[in-house]
């Protein structure tokens, strides 16, 4: 049985067993990275509001290998999406229609360009050096809090009758208001990535082995600080003009002083062992290694 008659027997056994109660339907979703998942969802007020959704993949491998017969599959699938539907969050989705309503919760990510050009086509963008900025909206319950972001796509653009620049405009704007820069030393990140040692002497005092984590105050989609140009000059301040940038992950880059451009190479060496490694698929950013200027006011690709 090929995975799609799997997932169409999986979608016709749930109907059966719904009776009505709920309406589902096939589900695809392209993840950050090319990261692809496939699986029925259940029909929320509209047929474009997903509800509950189970991903089929990892059902059909054990189906495959006869781990799980497929009535036991169904059983659980079914099961899931009961409990999926109880423990789901009190979504507000009434304003995400609005650009009056929305625009105040939108803000930057970074990915890579290459890994998701599948996926650019269909959301709005714009490059910057190896990576694509793309952009995402928090969701929130009926309290206003934060469960969670929505990832746009054209569709959204349309129906806000929007471009990407105001985009672009709008989602930095709420970047920079929504708080300041994190820039925090991280000592195990140098033992980790670099092999340096700080100096035993006198850990206060500067010097060239310093290393940083620069992200946002959630974590979240960190990696997008290096789009500020004032956050660049904040760095070259504190850290000195020609810092390096190590894309850590979506979430966050690390920050290094400046250093020979013959170590530039092992640093890239270093970034790819840890992207391969130690970094979720879906949250890798980049195998490259960039080098501020601030004559120009930019980041350069130098390894």
């Amino acid at each position: 049985m090929s995975f799609e008659e799997f997932r169409e027997n999986i979608l016709q056994e749930i109907r059966a067993r719904a009776d009505g109660a709920f309406q589902v339907k096939k589900h695809d979703v392209i993840r950050n990275n090319n990261v692809k998942q496939a699986g029925i969802a259940v029909v929320v007020k509209e047929e474009t509001d997903i509800g509950p959704c189970v991903y089929l993949d990892e059902f059909y491998r054990e189906y495959e290998s006869d781990g799980m017969k497929f009535d036991e599959i169904v059983d659980e699938v079914y099961r899931l999406i009961l409990k999926y539907g109880e423990d789901m969050p009190d979504v507000d989705l009434s304003g995400f229609r609005n650009w009056e309503t929305v625009h105040g919760d939108i803000y930057p990510k970074l990915v890579n360009a290459k890994q998701n050009k599948e996926l650019l086509e269909k959301i709005p963008h714009r490059n910057f050096l190896d990576l694509a900025v793309v952009y995402y909206a928090v969701a929130r319950n009926h309290a206003r809090e934060d469960i969670g972001t929505v990832l746009i796509y054209n569709g959204h653009m349309e129906i806000w009758g929007q471009e990407e620049e105001n985009l672009y405009q709008t989602a930095m704007r709420n970047m920079r208001a929504d708080g300041e820069t994190d820039l925090i030393t991280l000592e195990t990140i140098v033992k980790r990535i670099a092999g340096i040692t700080f100096p035993k002497e006198d850990r206060n005092a500067p010097h060239d082995t310093d290393m940083y984590i620069l992200t946002n105050h959630r974590r979240r989609f960190g990696a997008a600080e290096i789009l500020d140009k004032k956050t660049l000059r904040m760095v070259a301040d504190k850290v000195g003009d020609g810092f390096i940038v190590l894309p850590s992950s979506v979430h966050e880059t690390i920050i290094l002083p400046p250093k020979d451009a013959t170590e530039y190479e092992g640093l890239a060496a270093k970034v790819r062992e840890v992207n391969d490694t130690e970094v979720d698929v879906e949250e890798r950013l980049s195998y490259h290694v960039y080098v501020y200027s601030r004559d120009e006011e930019i980041l350069k690709i130098v390894a």
